[in-house]
């Protein structure tokens, strides 16, 4: 996902894997999630998550980096509760920030390889800004969910130890509502065959760029 304002729809193919395929930790189900854009190539960088689903589950930490003045990845999803770590691949200095209340955060000026981190409290869309370079914007999407992720470049995204059970789908990308990404549909997980269940989901535009309005403790956004 870029930056600039863009209108695309993206249709969703979710494919549930049964334990006959293999089971995985826990005795859950992998749930298996392939994404394309209009045009049928695959969409990158779009969050998916199961709101119901709450139980503990093992997740790598997520790592915010700034790399070519620019957040990679442009859009991440964590669980209520979770720590991001800052990083810094670029030989210039970044300030991170966000007016997203009330998950809003200053980090002070920094480079090198260093990590600064940021636990996230609250459910919603985190907006991050570099108050250094201006054309900066990335997301943090946090929900009171356990089974989450983004999708990969090849469209592909797979959540694991998924309980049996009819769970809603949410999905969220730049451009959909911030207080309630729509929820797309809903899949059955059990011991039976696979299942194919296709979605569509519009993505109208972009969100803008947060503007600083002088100090983040004076700040609406």
């Amino acid at each position: 996902m870029g930056s600039g304002s863009r209108n695309w729809v993206l249709t969703i193919l979710v494919v549930l894997v049964s334990t006959a395929a293999g089971p995985i930790a826990r005795g859950g189900q992998a749930v298996s999630f392939v994404v394309t854009g209009r045009d049928g190539q695959p969409a990158a960088g779009v969050a998916l998550y199961l709101p119901d689903v709450r139980t503990p589950t093992t997740v790598p930490p997520v790592v915010v980096d700034q790399r070519g003045e620019a957040f990679v990845p442009v859009v991440s999803v964590v669980s209520v509760g979770s720590e991001v770590q800052f990083t810094n691949s670029d030989r210039t200095s970044h300030h991170v920030y966000s007016f997203s209340r009330p998950n809003n955060f200053e980090l002070p000026l920094y480079k090198g390889n260093g990590r600064l981190s940021r636990r996230f409290t609250h459910d919603g869309v985190v907006v991050l800004g570099c108050n250094i370079h201006d054309s900066m914007l990335g997301y943090v999407l946090v929900v009171e969910s356990t089974r989450l992720g983004i999708t990969g470049p090849d469209g592909h995204l797979t959540l694991a130890d998924v309980p049996a059970g009819r769970h809603g789908v949410r999905a969220w990308a730049p451009g959909l509502d911030r207080e309630n990404p729509p929820e797309i549909g809903i899949v059955e997980v059990s011991d039976a065959a696979p299942v194919n269940v296709s979605f569509q989901l519009a993505v109208t535009s972009e969100a803008p760029a947060p503007k600083r309005r002088g100090s983040l403790a004076g700040s609406d956004y």
